[in-house]
């Protein structure tokens, strides 16, 4: 599979990393601040998965200069970062907690993002799934032209390195053997484990048990069914993917163009004198908080700190909504009221399930029995084989379904939320411009719910003691806000959950229909028992509660909160991803989602981050980006 060399490198490379030794160093990123510049053409803010992509597609030309500045700090090639079924370290994680959600009965939701270079794509489950080619046929309803699946499946191509899996493994999962649908010459590698648990067998008879067949190629716009999905993995060491390993490893020390300094936050956007326009950026150490520092943007200021901060430094920066800025003291550069409204993520019921029948191991194994993870992590090790090939709390067999495939109740659902007052669903504080993007919204999301092509609900199956269901194309919308001036301040965040009822009703259907599958015949084999809610709460209202009790807010994909979509619509920025009313600003990361695709948010994070680039380029191009700091021009 891969030469004696590689298999004897890989682990020294792992272990000299854990101890620091100078093997580790030299992939090893430290913060350069004395050697930077004082003007880049390009100042990118955050040195995650959007950031690193657009930065190293900025600097393929020699002549443009390219700053990254990241909070975190690098992953250091340690054994959680690399081997997939090894815990992500958690130094790697920046978390949060919402405000009580009265939909969740008034409990709080925690949202997990990463503070490291590479961002989530270190920490994450390594689902590397597109969606459906009507997830973004919608965003080109809401008025962003070149935004149609046509129009990005390409940047999806460019983003991949697909390696197809052997025949022996084809050959027993639903995998197809076309990889039209594929790119197989970009940086982000995908493929697929080469181990499995053998119960993951039952859950594709299960569902073909009850109707829903196995879909052997899920990335080419149509995904439901279940499936089995590639990763962001190296297929020859089985490791995991980033945007590190992707993006910045490959150049570090090559391209003179392109400095990355970590451990540094930006506290602000900074503006020409008639402020309108970017310049630069404020920027301080984790480690001294009271040193600030500036660094200026020849051409562009490019945002890519995540749906959960980039909103943030927007705020802090004099961009957002005027009632919010002004209340903190805060001097109003742009009076944008869409900068951090329209927030989302997926809502993630978690079932608790026992299993009386299974026969041999499971990931259960892996933190019940000592010895056997141990014996299994000498298996990886000295072979790339064995369960820590699969992802950490993780996996790739998955099952999409539309509203339809849910309920035959699917026309009363939608027809119920025809009759909802939308202006009670927003957060308070909401410009009417949001309602009118909203009532647009739904709309569009009321049609794709009558749909058989758009995902309302992904199961997850690993056969262990708790399986969550993701309600994946939500309704309800939150927000998140500062509260504070201190830009190391947590935001306020409040996704919404619930609020629409037709979320809760799906919900419910979700959960009617993973019953069915838990029940059928294949799972009884393994002695299947559903332990929570448990088969005796079987009422509507019942059930909607328990919906309620057993959710959380987040499948930890936030999108939404600088959304693209018109101004007159609450948007924050056009289809070319810029900031309305500031020149020389854009954002790239999936903060400018409008609605969330009915999947994992990585693949389409590395779509929209390289049209993003492409988008730049072309405005460097056609001379929107000359070369002085416009001072004195607005």
């Amino acid at each position: 599979m891969w030469s004696l060399s590689r298999q004897l490198l890989l682990p020294l490379v792992l272990a000299a990393a854990a101890r620091g030794s100078p093997l580790a160093e030299r992939a090893t990123i430290v913060d350069r601040s004395s050697e930077l510049k004082e003007k880049y053409d390009y100042v990118v803010v955050g040195g995650g998965l959007s950031g690193l992509t657009v930065a190293n597609r900025l600097t393929e030309d020699p002549k443009t200069t390219v700053l990254v500045i990241e909070y975190g700090y690098t992953d250091g090639l340690l054994p959680g970062v690399l081997v997939p079924g090894l815990a992500p370290p958690p130094e790697f994680s920046r978390n949060y907690v919402s405000v009580p959600q009265a939909g969740l009965n008034n409990n709080t939701s925690p949202l997990y993002t990463a503070a490291v270079v590479g961002g989530g794509t270190v920490i994450n489950g390594m689902f590397y799934h597109r969606g459906s080619a009507e997830d973004y046929n919608s965003w080109e309803r809401l008025g962003n032209p070149g935004w149609g699946w046509n129009d990005v499946l390409p940047y999806f191509k460019k983003a991949e390195n697909f390696t197809p899996p052997p025949p022996e493994l084809a050959a027993e999962y639903p995998i197809s053997s076309d990889l039209g649908p594929h790119g197989t010459t970009g940086p982000v590698q995908s493929s697929f484990p080469v181990f499995q648990f053998p119960v993951i067998k039952y859950f594709y008879r299960a569902w073909e048990s009850i109707g829903v067949p196995s879909n052997p190629q899920p990335n080419n716009g149509d995904p439901q069914g279940a499936i089995y999905n590639p990763l962001s993995l190296t297929f020859y060491n089985q490791t995991r993917c980033s945007a590190s390993t992707a993006h910045y490893r490959p150049i570090v020390g090559k391209r003179p163009n392109y400095h990355l300094i970590v451990g540094h936050s930006v506290s602000k956007i900074l503006f020409n004198k008639k402020g309108k326009r970017a310049i630069g950026v404020e920027y301080i150490s984790r480690s001294d908080r009271g040193s600030t520092r500036s660094v200026r943007a020849r051409k562009e200021v490019i945002l890519a700190a995540g749906a959960a901060r980039s909103p943030g430094l927007l705020q802090l920066s004099g961009v957002g909504p005027k009632k919010l800025l002004s209340g903190l003291g805060i001097k109003v550069v742009e009076d944008l009221p869409g900068v951090g409204y329209n927030f989302h993520d997926q809502p993630t019921m978690y079932i608790g399930l026992s299993y009386t029948n299974i026969t041999g191991p499971t990931a259960n194994l892996l933190f019940t029995d000592q010895a056997y993870a141990a014996e299994q992590l000498a298996v990886y090790y000295e072979n790339r084989t064995g369960p820590y090939t699969q992802p950490y709390l993780s996996g790739n067999a998955v099952c999409f379904l539309p509203l339809p495939s849910l309920t035959d109740q699917y026309k009363e659902i939608i027809k119920s939320a025809k009759s909802v007052d939308l202006s009670k669903i927003l957060p308070a504080g909401a410009d009417d411009t949001i309602l009118k993007g909203y009532r647009s919204q739904v709309d569009i999301l009321l049609d794709l719910l009558a749909s058989t092509g758009t995902s309302v609900s992904e199961t997850t199956f690993a056969g262990t003691a708790v399986n969550p269901i993701a309600l994946v194309k939500p309704l309800s919308r939150g927000s998140i806000l500062i509260n504070s001036t201190d830009s190391f301040a947590d935001p306020v965040l409040d996704y919404g959950t619930f609020k629409h009822p037709v979320d809760l009703a799906v919900g419910v259907a979700s959960l009617k229909k993973n019953r069915d599958f838990f029940t059928s015949g294949p799972m009884r084999e393994i002695g299947l028992l559903e332990t929570s809610p448990g088969p005796q709460v079987t009422g509507e209202n019942e059930l909607a509660e328990a919906v309620r009790r057993i959710s959380t807010s987040s499948w930890q994909h936030p999108v939404g909160s600088l959304s693209m979509m018109k101004r007159s619509e609450g948007g924050v920025v056009d289809p070319e991803l810029r900031v309305y009313g500031i020149k020389r600003l854009r954002v790239v990361d999936a903060s400018i989602f409008p609605i969330i695709p009915g999947t994992h948010t990585m693949a389409p994070a590395y779509m929209v981050a390289e049209k993003a680039a492409d988008l730049i380029k072309a405005g460097q191009n056609s001379g929107n980006g000359d070369d002085d700091d416009g001072e004195d021009d607005d």
